[in-house]
């Protein structure tokens, strides 16, 4: 009698199992799964009150890049800008957007920031210019953001009504053409549109915008390359000038250049 019970549970549990091929619905199990893929991008640009850049970027390391990063809020890059001593340039990339309002949750109610905010606040005159970026380009991993003392370079084109005309030809024409001129590692980013689930925080989001983030070892190497880039065909230029609305860049220096 027990065998004949045993096997007419077999059976059920194997009819079951048929089943869910049938229905598509298979058996599920919780798989916690952690990358290192970014795929939510903030580019945050502050205006610190005069001479106080060195100071607010020890506070920065010492007190918030450990906790930041221990919450799935990466820090890949600390720079100055050409020109504007008062600016503090970084940025913080996640993997997705909910890890992204869980770790903002997580960091500005928590302890770091609660002790020394009034401290990095005393510094900051504005931290509002903020872009909420995700990639193009597949598979972007954070220690290829990572900054490892290069030059950055970051492009901001506004198309109106064109965007993807632009990216197009950015990724047929342009883009090979920079690799054909040594400049390679370029990212292409376009805004994040989802809605900006943390408004304390606001954030640039343009559905108009392409995004490109190029580095280089050193000045020299950036002069060099920049020559070239602004010797590109006639052609390809006229036909960038017809899409592209405004285009401005920002030169990002690393620490201690």
């Amino acid at each position: 009698m027990r065998q004949i019970i045993a096997n007419a549970i077999l059976i059920i549990v194997v009819l079951a199992w048929l089943g869910s091929f049938a229905t598509g619905q298979l058996p599920q199990r919780e798989v916690t799964m952690k990358t290192d893929d970014i795929n939510v991008l903030e580019l945050r640009n502050y205006l610190l009150r005069p001479n106080t850049v060195e100071q607010f970027q020890t506070l920065f390391n010492e007190q918030f890049v450990g906790p930041m990063n221990d919450l799935g809020g990466y820090t890949v890059g600390q720079f100055t800008i050409d020109d504007e001593k008062d600016r503090f340039v970084w940025m913080r990339g996640f993997e997705n957007m909910q890890t992204r309002v869980k770790f903002l949750n997580d960091f500005y109610l928590g302890t770091a920031w609660k002790t020394h905010r009034t401290e990095a606040n005393s510094m900051i005159i504005n931290s509002d210019n903020v872009h909420l970026l995700r990639p193009l380009t597949e598979g972007i991993k954070r220690n290829s953001l990572q900054n490892k003392g290069e030059i950055g370079v970051v492009d901001f084109y506004v198309c109106n009504s064109s965007l993807d005309k632009v990216i197009e030809l950015f990724r047929k024409e342009y883009l090979p053409f920079l690799d054909n001129s040594n400049v390679s590692g370029v990212t292409m980013w376009v805004s994040e549109m989802s809605e900006n689930d943390f408004p304390r925080l606001p954030v640039f989001q343009d559905k108009n915008l392409l995004v490109t983030m190029t580095r280089y070892k050193n000045q020299r190497e950036y002069l060099q390359k920049t020559k070239q880039i602004n010797s590109m065909p006639e052609k390809l230029n006229t036909a960038m000038m017809e899409l592209i609305t405004t285009r401005n860049q920002l030169v990002l220096i690393p620490f201690g250049d």
